[in-house]
């Protein structure tokens, strides 16, 4: 079992030269609290945006956490309800420090016939698809789901898991919320990630991010990456966490936040469910 927890945040900002001040909302994330209990599947995309006829890196990492040798496991991806396509030739699979080419037994939908798993182990699939090139206009983001079938000596046991992909916003100012991972544990760092995408010619000044995080999400660290520059480690002056888990960047005292024309900036909170 898994419980999905749903998260966004928003943002004041303006532009160089303009006294109008803006607010802008990010997209609402969703990532799965899992259970350490039968056959669990995670999902990651990269990017997790997307234009007509991108290419999109899948990874899904499969573990046996059920008391029972599987003897193989079948993997079936939807691919988006047939707005992505498999990319031919691209399954890999890392067992260990091996990894290897894997071909699905079909592709409608996409389905891979894995290798026998043992209690407690991992492998990783990962494949690529492309976003099909007459993609309707309507469609705003891709979500597709997999089902997972692990097969023991007396019956099955299952997972699933799931992933959305944004369409590109070609707004002057794009503010978007995504994870390292669609689904983890208790007690796992991962990563949130807050990215603003400037499209303009101006410089865009970020006065305030707010983010009602979730409630029993412990935050460990902060970075911000500017632009092409480096990225920093933020002080723990440098943001606040108020009541509610509401964490506001920057500060009174923190940092000055921009967005280069035409680049992006990225904060990253690092940070743990318990």
């Amino acid at each position: 079992m898994a419980t999905t927890i749903y998260n966004d945040a928003e943002a004041i900002y303006q532009f160089s030269g303009s006294p109008e001040v803006n607010t802008i909302s990010s997209n609402t994330n969703s990532i799965e609290l899992l259970e350490n209990t039968g056959l669990t599947i995670t999902k990651v995309a990269n990017p997790g945006v997307f234009s007509a006829g991108d290419i999109i890196d899948y990874t899904v990492t499969i573990t046996n956490n059920s008391s029972q040798y599987l003897n193989g496991v079948r993997i079936i991806d939807n691919l988006g309800n047939g707005n992505l396509a498999y990319v031919l030739g691209s399954g890999r699979l890392t067992v260990g420090s091996l990894t290897y080419p894997v071909n699905p037994v079909s592709t409608n939908p996409l389905t891979f016939t894995l290798q026998q798993l043992g209690v407690g182990a991992t492998m990783v699939l990962s494949y690529k698809a492309q976003v099909i090139f007459n993609l309707p206009n309507l469609v705003s983001s891709i979500t597709n789901v997999i089902q997972g079938i692990g097969y023991t000596s007396t019956g099955t046991i299952t997972g699933g898991a799931s992933t959305t992909i944004q369409k590109k916003n070609s707004a002057n100012l794009v503010f978007e919320k995504t994870a390292s991972a669609d689904s983890v544990f208790e007690n796992v760092l991962f990563n949130y990630y807050l990215t603003f995408t400037n499209n303009s010619s101006k410089l865009a000044i970020i006065n305030s991010i707010t983010d009602e995080l979730p409630s029993n999400f412990v935050v460990g660290e902060i970075k911000l990456k500017i632009g092409s520059g480096a990225e920093v480690v933020l002080n723990a002056t440098d943001y606040t966490i108020a009541p509610g888990n509401v964490l506001t960047i920057p500060s009174a005292t923190g940092p000055f936040i921009t967005v280069p024309e035409n680049q992006e900036t990225v904060i990253t909170v690092s940070g743990y469910f318990n």
